[in-house]
């Protein structure tokens, strides 16, 4: 039985190292990918495509100087 519990132990100890090497492995993989810059730009671009299905009106400012004609108003899209 002693034996058995010996080699339990020695078998989770040696298992243990070896899973958080290759946890570090992978952690150090997954933050390689997420912050790479091309991850990065396709976030931006999934995020911008996304909010523009879901509001497909361009959000608009005003344009302050009219020139001559002050009744008149002229909108262009909202730059973010």
């Amino acid at each position: 039985m002693i034996q058995f519990v010996i080699g339990a132990a020695a078998g989770y100890v040696f298992g243990t190292k070896a899973g958080r090497k290759r946890y570090e492995q992978l952690k150090k993989g997954y933050q390689a990918a997420v912050n790479s810059p091309v991850a990065k730009q396709a976030v931006n671009v999934a995020r911008k495509t996304i909010a523009d299905k879901l509001d497909p009106q361009p959000r608009m400012k005003e344009i302050k100087d009219l020139g001559k004609d002050k009744n008149t108003t002229i909108l262009e899209p909202d730059r973010d």
